[in-house]
């Protein structure tokens, strides 16, 4: 048999060996944490116009997950997180912009699935997940009195009494669930990560 073809075969062996050692948990764990709490104000902050917001704002982390891995270098597929503020009284719901706070350099994007994969030597490393700051403006103070009432500026009602946020880390096989937050059903809830605001 022809040494280059024995080669190969032995080369195309080890890898498949490596790929299924790295795949199997030996000396790997995950540990997952999520906020139970959050201040309402962090979340959903009232600002005045002109106070430097442009554009999405990073808010609090609301998720952890903790890889401890100690046998060989493996990857790992970060779930895709969708998050729903909710106002428990009025059922109002409005979407969160959430992300995964991953280097370029500890991950890579798989465009065909957009998702993040984690690139994990022999280490234990925490991934945070942070939610953008759904920022609301104050209404502006208006002497009405001293304005004919065709000249007084209207305004817009702001969503407000948000309490809930509803947190959703979908993996692959559960790539065609999509909650909708202006109208989440209940079966969505029971699905979802619950985050009381205070």
């Amino acid at each position: 048999m022809n040494k280059n073809l024995i080669a190969a075969i032995v080369c195309v062996v080890l890898i498949t060996i490596i790929t299924l050692l790295s795949a199997l948990p030996f000396g790997f764990r995950i540990e997952q944490q999520t906020a139970q709490t959050l201040p309402a104000d962090q979340v959903v902050p009232v600002m005045d116009e002109g106070q430097g917001y442009y554009g999405p704002t990073p808010g609090p982390t609301i998720h952890t997950i903790t890889f401890t891995n100690t046998f060989m270098p493996r990857q790992y597929v970060l779930p895709q997180a969708q998050a729903c503020l909710y106002n428990t009284k009025n059922g109002q719901g409005a979407y969160l912009g959430t992300r995964w706070q991953v280097s370029s350099m500890q991950s890579k994007v798989d465009f065909g699935d957009n998702q993040n994969v984690v690139q994990l030597g022999k280490e234990t490393r925490t991934v945070k997940l942070t939610i953008d700051k759904f920022v609301r403006w104050k209404r502006p103070i208006v002497p009405q009195a001293a304005m004919p009432p065709e000249k007084i500026p209207k305004t817009t009602d702001y969503p407000e009494g948000f309490d809930t946020i509803y947190l959703w880390l979908i993996t692959k096989e559960q790539s065609n669930f999509y909650p909708s937050c202006e109208s989440l059903q209940q079966v969505d809830m029971e699905y979802a990560k619950k985050i009381t605001l205070v």
